[in-house]
């Protein structure tokens, strides 16, 4: 692969390059979206020397097809940075807001899903092991706990996701 991003960075596409040489290898996805992206313009196989070959078939064309390549994937990037500062900007708003529930419902979901999952487990538990017989009428419980419980984790989940994409960024 390195062969590949050396052409890439001749040509004119640091970003391509910078993705294979940072995601390549095990877990590389991205890269390999990079390869099959690069390889179903040129018309090729997608493997990085099927790729080579292209590149020394047609220089100009492997080029052109590369660069414009290279905007798209420019363009996502700065969407994606947009969207994430948009998001910082309204956690920081909440976090400054004058309201206490505006401040506190973030932190406070992420507290309060483990503990009713943990309650949720703690009485399927004990019921199991007494051997308590469950009356029929409190099955239909289940039915409203599942989806609420799922809608939960999904924004505790969403929460937590970009919490963590802060960090890693170094936004906050």
């Amino acid at each position: 692969m390195g062969a590949l991003v050396s052409i890439l960075l001749s040509v004119g596409a640091p970003i391509l390059a910078g993705i294979l040489k940072s995601k390549g290898g095990t877990g590389g996805a991205i890269a390999g979206d990079v390869i099959e992206a690069v390889a179903d313009r040129l018309g090729t196989d997608a493997t990085p020397a099927a790729i080579e070959d292209a590149y020394r078939a047609d220089p100009e064309i492997f080029t052109k097809t590369v660069r414009t390549i290279e905007t798209d994937y420019a363009a996502i990037a700065r969407a994606g940075a947009e969207a994430h500062m948009a998001y910082i900007e309204l956690v920081k708003g909440d976090s400054d807001s004058a309201e206490l529930l505006t401040r506190i419902w973030r932190p406070m979901n992420g507290f309060l899903f483990p503990v009713g999952c943990l309650i949720i487990v703690a009485t399927v538990c004990s019921t199991l092991l007494s051997r308590i017989p469950v009356d029929a009428s409190v099955l239909p419980l289940i039915g409203i706990i599942v989806p609420v419980m799922t809608a939960w984790a999904g924004v505790v989940g969403y929460y937590v996701g970009q919490r963590t994409k802060e960090k890693t960024t170094g936004a906050t």
